[in-house]
């Protein structure tokens, strides 16, 4: 038997919870934190409404959705001719999906996924049923989408993504040397630019406004970026900063999670074409391999899997979009 808590904000989730969740969810977002962060930073018209599952005889969750609610106004024709009248009519889009690496909108987990989404359907139905609701997508993992009856609806898409690198050698030197010879040269060849420019280096902070400290252009570049919607999550969450830069300015960074023990997340930011996306993303590997305790290294948004990236050593894994109701 499987019991439902339903919340309509990640503030109201009893704190006692917040440790397990985080366990449930450790390979999507690096903390509890990141995931209220993001609710509040969401538009004024989006709110959100969270699920926790218990089983029987566990008093912590066994399974975690999150639903994104869009309010709209819609405006309707009524009547023919001078009698017509416009009305207005309020109007919901809903999308489970959470702000996590994959976006999966409902984890569980394994031992209670059947279950579990038997119950999930329940709601699906329930959402589908009220007339306002007038769109209701689904975003799942292959896994969850084999234990549902919904697998088989006409509506759906499916994408590979990046799921992580695992940790297989005991420093970065022999990360490199595993790859192939072509994929070695060119990570080899980014570089050597970077250490035969004697104007360039490479920084590391805990803090964000310390990484343009000292700099020419530093209180400039600092002032533009903390105000970019866009990078605000990752200024406020981030609890290291690596950076290519040089006195005068920042090039690029790197924005590094410690996520629960074993997983890392990252997210790049080039900020000037100087700095290649190939480098950022290997500074955020080569710090990877100097953590002992992290085992497995992850993009912190949905990152689409590419020949590039497998050659990296970065698994995958598949996510499907599902409309419940159109």
């Amino acid at each position: 038997m499987i019991i439902t808590q339903k919340y309509h904000s990640s503030q109201e989730i009893d704190p006692e919870f917040i440790e397990s969740l985080e366990g449930l969810m450790k390979e999507h977002v690096p903390s509890f934190e990141w995931i209220k962060l993001k609710e509040k930073l969401s538009p004024e018209n989006i709110h959100f409404t969270y699920y926790l599952f218990f089983g029987k005889t566990k008093n912590s969750p066994i399974g975690y959705a999150q639903v994104a609610i869009k309010n709209e106004e819609r405006v309707r024709k009524i009547g023919h001719g001078l009698f017509a009248k416009k009305q207005k009519d309020r109007v919901k889009q809903i999308l489970w999906s959470a702000p996590s690496s994959s976006q999966e909108g409902v984890v569980f987990d394994p031992a209670f996924l059947k279950a579990g989404i038997a119950k999930t359907e329940k709601i699906f139905e329930e959402y589908n049923s009220r007339e306002e609701v007038k769109l209701q997508e689904l975003m799942v993992g292959a896994e969850v989408l084999g234990h549902t009856n919904l697998s088989l609806s006409a509506h759906q898409s499916h994408e590979d993504i990046v799921n992580c690198l695992v940790k297989n050698r005991a420093n970065y030197q022999q990360y490199l040397e595993g790859l192939e010879e072509a994929q070695q040269k060119k990570i080899k060849s980014i570089w050597k630019k970077v250490y035969h420019d004697q104007s360039w280096r490479i920084g590391e902070y805990k803090k964000f406004k310390e990484c343009f400290g000292y700099k020419k252009s530093g209180a400039k570049q600092y002032n533009q970026l903390k105000k970019q919607s866009r990078l605000i999550p990752y200024i406020q969450q981030a609890d290291l900063f690596l950076t290519f830069e040089s006195p005068e300015e920042v090039f690029g960074i790197v924005f590094m999670f410690h996520g629960s023990p074993g997983q890392m997340f990252f997210k790049t930011c080039a900020v000037s074409e100087n700095v290649e996306d190939e480098l950022l993303t290997q500074a955020a590997i080569m710090r990877f391999y100097e953590e002992p305790e992290c085992s497995k290294l992850r993009f912190l948004e949905r990152t689409k899997f590419t020949s590039e990236l497998a050659s990296l050593g970065f698994t995958q894994k598949c996510v499907h979009l599902l409309e419940l109701k159109a």
